[in-house]
């Protein structure tokens, strides 16, 4: 694991926390941005709710993908001389 991978990471996991408590609580300060806006305008709250529920799931699972080191097929490892430095 690379130096910067814990707290890529760590920030991904913050955000989904953040995003969750803003699906669930009770504020309506996140909804006035502008596409949050055009969401609720057009489809209502429980959906622009939705997207923020997708964002804090979409987030919390790229933040555990990083700190567990998964990669696709395709890439190349991190070689062990690049961790010694």
């Amino acid at each position: 694991m690379k130096y910067d991978e814990p707290l890529v990471g760590s920030l991904a996991i913050i955000l989904a926390i953040i995003a969750a408590v803003i699906a669930v609580g009770p504020w309506a300060s996140p909804y006035r941005l502008r596409t949050f806006s055009a969401i609720t305008q057009r489809f209502g709250k429980p959906v622009a709710r939705g997207v923020w529920v997708a964002i804090a799931v979409a987030s919390l699972t790229a933040g555990l993908a990083i700190l567990t080191g998964m990669r696709p097929s395709y890439a190349d490892p991190a070689h062990t001389a690049d961790l010694d430095r």
